[in-house]
Formats: structure tokens, C-alpha cells, sequence
């Protein structure tokens, strides 16, 4: 009994695919060649030219340095009868017949489907904690106390469904492997699928599955891998399978996929998973894509410890201060100091203190300086930032009532090169930072 289809290797399994190669508009000039992906990224090298050319007998064929130009489409089958399609594939090629290789770098490839626009209407996208933030229900029951008889689910379990811009998100737990004779090998795993208007692959990536890498990234407060992506081309039968994408993608290394228990112990920066979430997912998936295009540049640096290879710790919280910074801003926090009634008569009280003996010029120069200088100080907006998220904000406080003064001293220190102190005792505070700044988010 076949339990489902077992899955692909992760996204980012190197490989190297022998076979032929053509454009959707020549479909019987066919040349050889290799696909490679690997750590320099996607890569064509075909042994002639794609670009079919007319023998003319007695005529000169000049030949000129070739621009770089990008080809929409390469078709291709392996020669075990794979299916491939490449997207955006570039470079910059002779055209002839006694041209011996052609080479192209590739955005993106496609294996198992074959098409010739590049657009589609259904996405499956796995990532490598997904199933332990999901926690699905338990694929086995068993039949009486004695635990000596189970009966196990095969069936896909729909988890949640939301609505987002005319798309569809679900959330579902599908069971993959074999089972039959004397062996059975059956696992469960949780999967995003999406149904879309026809949509290019660059939006796919850039406007789907980014911003739920992100929701994982934000919830767990870790590096999350995209483990595969699976798009169904526009106008496919329903029957007709995903086509398997590969691309060159910055990623965590590969290790083991985190389980429950590591998402939830009480190390983990966990903040919120599936099945504790107190917004549905048919109301926290549209929010999430609301709230990310309004705080893009906020995430964006919140993020980028996770994003990076390697970051020092110091850049690890410059840049989580530098979101809270963005989100004080986004959030209107950043007022100025004091009225303007106020803040004129404090400068006018300074200027007059401090006029006997000085020269004229020097104390409209201080005044001048000092009439623009109203801004709120970077530990009272952090402060405020805080103090804005309620619960969260106060219990912060109640800790450390300080905590906007010694987390902005630390960031000047960083920013101008003065921090002295070790930066260990300053993980703590880079983990409430974060905390704040995700809980002052959904405020």
C-alpha cells in the first residue's frame, strides 16, 4: 500500500543532469548538454547553439562579441526521461553552427513538468521546522491497553485555511512513505499549499514564500530552511504533478529538523506556535501578510542574524536595536520632547543663563542649534516602545526599569565603537529587544 509520494531531496541537493536541450519555438533543433547546481549556483552548458541557424550556400557568416542577453524559457529532457524547464537562463552566446558550447546561469529550474510561461496557479512549499510549529495529530491509535495493535491514518489532515488577496493559504499535515508486506515506513509532515491567480516564480518566491519563511522565522526566533518548493503550472489537469524547483537561495546549513520538544523548551525564544496561536490561522495568515508589507524594513533587520551566515554579536544587536529604532518610527513613538510652548521657553531660559560674558554670534549660534533640538531621546522612545506592548512591556520594566538607558548606551557604544564591556551579558537584553519588538508589532 502506498501511503502517499515520498518527497524529493532538500531544496538545496546539489546535481547534475545529462540530456537535451531546446527553445519552446524550435522544438527539433535539440543539443546536448549538462544542467549543473552547486555551490556557484545554476548552470547550463549546452554544445552547440540553442539558436537554430539556416545554412546559405556561398555566404560569409560574421561573427561579433555576443551581448548578454536572458532566454524566458530552455525546455529540456534528461536522459532518463526527466522532464525540465528552465526560467530566466542567461548569458551571452555565439549563434552558428560551429559553435561548440554555449553557457547560461539559470534562475530557476523546474523538474518533472515542462512549460513554456512562466506562471502558475499552485504551490507547495516545505520547510524544515514546520512540522514541530504545526504539531499535527498523531497518525497512529491504538486498537486496545495493550498497545500491541495500531491503526494508522494515511490520510492528509487539512489544518487551517486562510484567505489572502484572492489567494488561498492552507496549512496541511500529508503522510508520506510505503507500507506493505512485512515493512511499513510512514512519517507525517506539515506542508503550506497555495492556490493563486497565475503567478510568475520570482513573485511566488518574493511574495509567497518569503513572507511565511518569515511568520516561522518571527514565531520561533530562529533560522528557518526552506526544505522544497513545488509549483503546478497554469491550465495543469489536476492529476498532473508539481513541478520540483531548484535555485541558488541563501540558507542555513543543513542539519537535523528540529522536533517539538527543542521548539519548546524553555531555552527556545519560541513566541507563538500553530496550535497555541490566539488568532486563528484564517486570521493571523492575512495579518501576517499585512503587517509584514507595512514593517518590511523592521522585519528585515529584526531578521538578519537569521538571514546572514555569520554575524558577531555585536552586529547581532545593533541590528535588532536598529528595527526597534525603525519600529518606533513606523509607530510614531519618535515625538519630540516636550510641547513646543514648553520646549521654547526652556531654550529661552538656557539662552539667557547662560548670554553674560558670551559673544553675541556664539549664543544665536547655541540658540539656533537648540531650537531644533527637541527630539525625544533614543532611551525614552525605547522605553516607550516598551512600555506600549502592555503585559509584555511591563513585566520588562518591572525587571529592569532602566532598560531603554543601558539598551541605547549599548547601541551608541556599538554604532561609535566605544562598547567595552563583554557582549555576553548583553544576550539577554538583545532577547528582550526582540521580544519587544515582536510583541509591539502585533500592537
Amino acid at each position: 500500500m502506498d501511503a502517499g509520494k515520498s518527497r524529493h531531496p532538500e531544496l538545496v541537493d546539489y546535481f547534475a543532469l545529462d540530456g537535451s536541450w531546446w527553445l519552446p519555438d524550435s522544438p527539433d533543433h535539440r543539443v546536448s548538454g549538462t544542467l549543473t547546481f552547486n555551490a556557484e549556483g545554476l548552470a547550463l552548458v549546452a554544445y552547440g547553439s540553442l539558436v537554430p541557424t539556416v545554412r546559405v550556400p556561398n555566404a560569409v557568416l560574421e561573427q561579433t562579441v555576443p551581448d548578454w542577453e536572458e532566454t524566458t524559457v530552455i525546455l529540456g529532457r534528461s536522459h532518463g526521461g526527466e522532464k525540465v524547464t528552465l526560467l530566466g537562463a542567461s548569458g551571452a552566446n555565439f549563434i552558428g553552427p560551429h559553435v561548440a558550447e554555449s553557457h547560461y546561469r539559470v534562475r530557476l529550474a523546474l523538474t518533472d513538468v515542462q512549460v513554456t510561461v512562466d506562471a502558475f496557479t499552485e504551490v507547495q512549499c516545505d520547510f524544515d521546522c514546520l512540522t514541530a510549529w504545526t504539531e499535527p495529530p498523531s497518525i497512529s491509535e491504538p486498537l486496545d491497553d495493550s498497545r500491541s495493535q495500531f491503526r494508522l491514518r494515511f490520510k492528509n489532515e487539512e489544518l487551517g485555511i486562510a484567505q489572502v488577496s484572492g489567494a488561498e493559504v492552507g496549512l496541511t499535515a500529508t503522510v508520506v512513505g510505503r507500507v506493505g508486506g512485512n515493512a511499513a515506513n510512514v512519517k507525517q509532515e506539515a506542508t503550506f499549499r497555495l492556490r493563486l491567480p497565475p503567478t510568475s516564480s520570482r513573485d511566488i518566491i518574493n511574495n509567497w514564500v518569503r513572507p511565511l519563511q518569515d511568520l516561522l522565522v518571527l514565531a520561533l526566533g530562529r533560522a528557518v530552511r526552506l526544505t522544497g518548493l513545488y509549483m503546478k503550472p497554469e491550465g495543469a489537469d489536476p492529476d498532473e504533478s508539481f513541478g520540483r524547483a531548484s535555485f541558488e537561495a541563501v540558507q542555513p546549513p543543513v542539519g537535523p529538523p528540529p522536533d517539538w520538544s527543542s521548539i519548546m523548551s524553555y531555552t527556545a525564544p519560541t513566541l507563538l506556535t500553530f496550535r497555541d496561536s490566539p488568532v486563528p490561522f484564517a486570521e493571523l495568515v492575512p495579518n501576517w501578510f499585512h503587517l509584514r508589507q507595512e514593517l518590511l524594513e523592521v522585519l528585515v533587520l529584526l531578521h538578519s542574524e537569521h538571514y546572514a551566515k555569520f554575524m558577531f554579536n555585536e552586529h547581532k544587536y545593533s541590528a535588532v536595536f536598529q528595527s526597534a529604532e525603525a519600529l518606533v518610527s513606523a509607530r510614531g513613538l519618535a515625538g519630540p520632547d516636550k510641547s513646543r510652548e514648553d520646549h521654547r521657553a526652556r531654550v529661552a531660559g538656557i539662552v539667557a543663563a547662560r548670554a553674560a560674558g558670551i559673544d553675541e554670534e556664539a549664543v544665536n549660534w547655541a540658540e539656533r542649534i537648540l531650537r531644533t533640538s527637541n527630539g525625544k531621546p533614543l532611551s525614552r522612545q525605547i522605553h516607550d516602545l516598551v512600555s506600549s506592548t502592555g503585559e509584555i512591556g511591563k513585566r520588562v520594566l518591572d525587571a529592569s526599569p532602566d532598560f531603554g538607558k543601558i539598551t541605547a548606551a549599548a547601541r551608541v557604544g556599538v554604532s561609535h565603537g566605544r562598547a567595552q564591556n563583554g557582549w555576553t551579558q548583553w544576550d539577554g537584553f538583545g532577547t528582550a529587544m526582540r521580544f519587544v519588538g515582536s510583541s509591539a508589532q502585533g500592537s
